[in-house]
């Protein structure tokens, strides 16, 4: 009996089916038709579209969203229609809510027309926009920080020189107004650098544990002076709200920079309120460029009820320099140095602002357990003078010589050496004692926080202040937050004043280890250290 012969087909689906599997699709897909009218438009198309699709189907896209025909999307779609090459592009979409949505279109021609798929890629696409701010900011942060440490070598020469000078000539002598307008602007060009140090977050903090509600009292005080009586100044503070560790003195600065720019922009009179808050924040992975942990905050939160600010200035309003007053108004800093400042802090700032709705920023900072200190009741010291001995290490040969005078004008001797290699010879040969290091902190070859490791390990008594233009990443946070410090550019009292303090045991020294230290300068290789050595009298 011959077998029947039994064909075997594949399973099909239906019409139906299929559609209902590229309705469910995450992906966008529809069709458009030579006429521009809608063929097929799935749940996802028209959930980008912002129109159901029973809104669309067998209507025109000039019907359903009017003027589409001036959009580039729509000019896309003709030459699909005329070449019959498929095209893709990246387009904005705005709601009616007033929301973003940013889509990835493909288009392809087909029998039918033209065939569109579209992915929201919104979320990547926002995570790549701060990405690129993150590294703009950076990149502007490493310019400004450099221009300053360099300028800061320069305007300490100045600024002691012309301090030297005013010292020197009588009050009466015509040659004393010019010297004052030199040191007046010095000291302005030091103001400047101090805020591009702000921004690039290498200035040298003292935090402390504080409340910000105490803190805001004593400044809120001076705003409505500062402001003037146009402007009605209100204030709200949460009694609960956590302590923090900053620089009071640096949020200080941040509360007159961001009160200046509400005053600025309410020049007929408005409000300016305050308010304090704790609040627990358990997702910060959006907050690029600010590296922070969950937790709980203390905020504040200045708005204002000025003219606002555009989408565009917005996305500028924290770069140096950038600044929407008129030339010779406003150097484009004060809110470059906010920023700075709070990041420095380990904190973030946001800001909230429309055209003609005023402007709200709201900063975070976090709370810390450390109990706070009763205020130190060390006076500044009044005598500068001294007969000790300092060792001072400076690579910047005019810095060098004019630091030199100023100490030995006041008594103190003076060993001037240009290295770590030419320090640490003068103090093997040097039979007497040395009571202070005096030295940079960045330096070819060997840093000053290993040059003193080294030191002391011969001479345990020593004292040590270090001096630095930069305190970048390899300054301050290596050498350890009390750890007796002095900012360039450097004035004569500032640094007499420091000297004595630091002579007369007023600074605890505590900076890190070397071993430290080259970690977190990602240094890898191990340093012999020298044994102690016992100093004999020089034959004279």
């Amino acid at each position: 009996m011959r077998g029947k012969l039994v064909e075997r087909t594949e399973p099909s689906i239906s019409d139906r089916e299929l559609v209902a599997a590229i309705d469910c699709m995450h992906e966008g897909f529809q069709i458009i038709g030579p006429d521009f009218r809608y063929r097929y438009v799935n749940r996802t198309a028209a959930t980008h579209g912002r129109r159901p699709s029973e809104e669309l189907i067998g209507r025109t896209m000039m019907e359903c969203y009017p003027g589409v025909e001036r959009t580039e999307l729509f000019a896309l779609i003709e030459r699909c229609l005329m070449t019959g090459e498929p095209t893709s592009m990246r387009s904005d979409f705005e709601s009616p809510e007033g929301d973003m949505a940013t889509l990835e279109l493909r288009l392809e021609p087909c029998s039918a027309g033209v065939m569109i798929r579209s992915v929201d890629v919104t979320e990547s696409h926002r995570r790549e926009s701060q990405a690129r701010h993150s590294q703009k900011m950076e990149a502007i942060g490493r310019l400004a920080g450099s221009i300053a440490h360099d300028f800061n070598n320069s305007l300490s020469v100045i600024l002691s020189h012309s301090a030297l000078l005013l010292e020197d000539v009588r009050p009466v002598d015509p040659i004393r107004s010019d010297l004052t307008t030199i040191h007046r602007a010095s000291e302005r060009a030091a103001a400047l650098t101090r805020q591009l140090l702000a921004f690039s977050r290498e200035q040298v903090m003292s935090p402390e544990v504080v409340d910000l509600n105490t803190l805001l009292q004593g400044t809120g005080q001076m705003f409505s002076r500062l402001l003037g009586p146009d402007i009605e100044v209100t204030a709200e503070y949460d009694r609960t709200l956590p302590l923090v560790k900053v620089d009071a003195g640096q949020i200080d600065q941040v509360l007159m920079n961001l009160a200046l720019n509400a005053r600025d922009a309410m020049p007929t009179g408005g409000r300016l309120h305050i308010a304090t808050a704790g609040v627990v924040v358990n997702d910060t992975s959006g907050l690029s460029p600010f590296d922070v942990s969950p937790g709980y905050f203390a905020t504040i939160t200045i708005s204002d009820t000025g003219h606002g600010m555009t989408p565009e200035v917005k996305n500028h309003v924290f770069e140096p320099f950038f600044t929407t007053k008129d030339r010779g108004k406003g150097t484009g800093l004060g809110l470059s140095t906010v920023f700075g400042i709070v990041k420095q802090s380990h904190g973030w700032i946001e800001v909230a602002s429309e055209p003609g709705r005023g402007t709200t920023f709201r900063v975070y900072f976090p709370e810390t357990r450390e109990p706070q200190e009763n205020p130190d009741s060390d006076s500044v010291p009044t005598e500068t003078n001294g007969n000790e001995t300092i060792l001072l290490v400076e690579d910047e040969d005019d810095v060098r010589k004019i630091s030199t005078r100023i100490l030995r004008r006041q008594g103190y001797t003076v060993l001037e050496t240009r290295n770590a290699g030419e320090a640490l010879l003068t103090s093997e040969l040097h039979p007497h004692p040395i009571h202070l290091l005096l030295t940079d902190v960045l330096m070819p070859k060997l840093s000053g926080p290993e040059l003193a490791e080294r030191l002391l390990d011969i001479r345990p008594e020593m004292r040590v202040l270090f001096v630095s233009g930069n305190a970048s990443e390899t300054a301050p946070q290596v050498i350890g937050e009390k750890t007796a410090y002095l900012q360039k550019p450097i004035e004569p009292d500032q640094l007499l004043r420091r000297v004595r303090e630091v002579l007369d045991g007023r600074e605890r020294r505590s900076w890190l280890s070397v071993k430290a230290y080259r970690e977190r300068a990602g240094l890898t290789q191990e340093l012999p250290k020298p044994k102690a050595k016992q100093l004999k009298p020089m034959n004279r």
